[in-house]
């Protein structure tokens, strides 16, 4: 991947991080009292329209930026917001939230409906798809 690439999607990957932070804001203030479903619950109704907004700002980015890549570029795009992911998650949940790392690995359990897992594999194949459906070269 080629440095302007790597940068733009690194600045992409923020824009991602802070929309995810409210929305999750959005569902602890407003969703989860208004409806009175648990937590987890919560997250799963609210899972699908988070992995639009990932498609959504995906497209645009990749769209919209003028360098060109390829599928492999997308892959690493995909594996760099990955890897950026977890470690705010783990850095974030542990230093500011206070979360034992028993708490946060927890979310990665799918057979308890934690969905997290689900919303990483969006973040990781999402690139690759929207660059696959855009066929650039």
């Amino acid at each position: 991947m080629r440095r302007a690439l790597f940068w733009q999607s690194i600045l992409v990957w923020v824009i991602l991080a802070v929309l995810t932070i409210l929305y999750a804001i959005f569902r602890e203030a407003v969703f989860i009292p208004v409806t009175g479903m648990d937590g987890t619950l919560a997250r799963a109704v609210l899972l699908p329209f988070a992995i639009i907004y990932i498609f959504v700002i995906t497209f645009v980015f990749l769209k919209k930026t003028g360098h060109t890549y390829s599928s492999r570029d997308t892959l690493m795009i995909g594996l760099l917001w990955l890897v950026l992911t977890i470690a705010f998650e783990f850095t974030f949940g542990t230093l500011v939230m206070g979360n034992s790392l028993a708490t946060l690995l927890a979310d990665y359990n799918i057979f308890a409906g934690r969905t997290w897992s689900i919303f990483l594999l969006a973040i990781f194949l999402v690139p690759l798809i929207v660059g696959k459906s855009l066929k650039r070269p």
